[in-house]
């Protein structure tokens, strides 16, 4: 959303490790494989809240993720955009934080945070020196317990929402490929294929209710997990977190949609068509079998 981050050090060197264990020598056992783990701890609040630590004191650094199960297919059908039209909420203030506050909190200790909204989560996540856990902590739960939805945030999303809509995807040659083109052809279960970015009637007509029930429904500790990995001690990164998430309170959690697709017992292809304001026409083919995509052939 705001900023990126280049993993290609990291994926570099965990790939080098990986390989470095494919290859050991046979004669050098499990023992040798043993050397390289990944320690992972899970357990759950009595809230809900699930809970992942991993510690690595490669670097005095730690990160902390949250990831509610809310994302672009699982939204519910009069709600389309909602989940990404929330990834951009949850930086517009808090119960102690202002308007961007949480930007400006993150980056002033040196840190680094995003946030993506994903088919079947949305996630948010803040990179910071190790001493500065509790500070990521405390500005996750603030934001979990009691994010700032007035009508005025609302309607200044909306727009931000809109423009990106219409400048990634409707006005991008092939923008909506992915979002407009592709789930629709493959699939035939509203789920897998609604427009996933959203559809700018539903975002537009959202009212400031219907907002704040969403937010009350799904940002809630039952639906989210916490995972936190990095330079830290896990009994005391443990205290930090019955102590910030811990009070919150669970919501009443609708069922999971059923996202199952009907077999699909024939080929099927579609053709889209696109004119330019010069004249030149863009077109390409979907080929989908046994609900597969099996090629896109752009030509002009």
């Amino acid at each position: 959303m705001f900023l990126k981050i280049d993993r290609t050090g990291r994926a570099i060197g965990l790939l080098a490790a990986l390989m470095l264990v494919w290859t050991a020598p046979a004669g050098a056992g499990p023992s040798s494989a043993a050397e390289f783990k990944v320690p992972v701890e899970y357990y759950k609040l009595p809230n809900g809240l699930r809970v992942v630590l991993s510690p690595d004191h490669t670097s005095p650094t730690i990160c902390v993720g949250v990831y509610y199960r809310i994302g672009f297919r699982i939204e519910p059908k009069d709600r389309t955009g909602f989940a990404h039209l929330f990834e951009h909420m949850m930086f517009q203030g808090s119960q102690n934080l202002g308007k961007m506050e949480f930007i400006k909190l993150v980056q002033q200790n040196g840190g680094v945070l995003n946030g993506s909204t994903r088919f079947d989560f949305t996630n948010y996540f803040e990179v910071l020196p190790a001493n500065k856990l509790e500070t990521a902590l405390w500005a996750e739960a603030d934001r979990m317990g009691g994010l700032t939805v007035t009508e005025e945030n609302l309607k200044n999303q909306q727009g931000v929402v809109g423009n990106e809509v219409k400048v990634n995807v409707l006005n991008r040659p092939y923008g909506g490929f992915p979002w407009l083109d592709m789930p629709q052809y493959a699939n035939t279960n509203w789920f897998n294929a609604h427009n996933f970015y959203g559809d700018l009637k539903d975002i537009e007509a959202a009212t400031l209710p219907d907002v704040q029930t969403f937010f009350k429904t799904y940002y809630a500790p039952n639906n989210a997990a916490l995972a936190i990995v990095g330079d830290f001690a896990p009994a005391e990164a443990k205290k930090f977190v019955e102590k910030y998430f811990g009070p919150l309170k669970g919501s009443d959690l609708p069922a999971q949609p059923d996202l199952t697709e009907p077999r699909q017992e024939k080929k099927d292809m579609q053709r889209r068509t696109m004119r330019w304001q010069n004249g030149r026409r863009s077109r390409w083919a979907i080929t989908c079998r046994n609900g597969i995509l099996r090629s896109t052939t752009p030509w002009s």
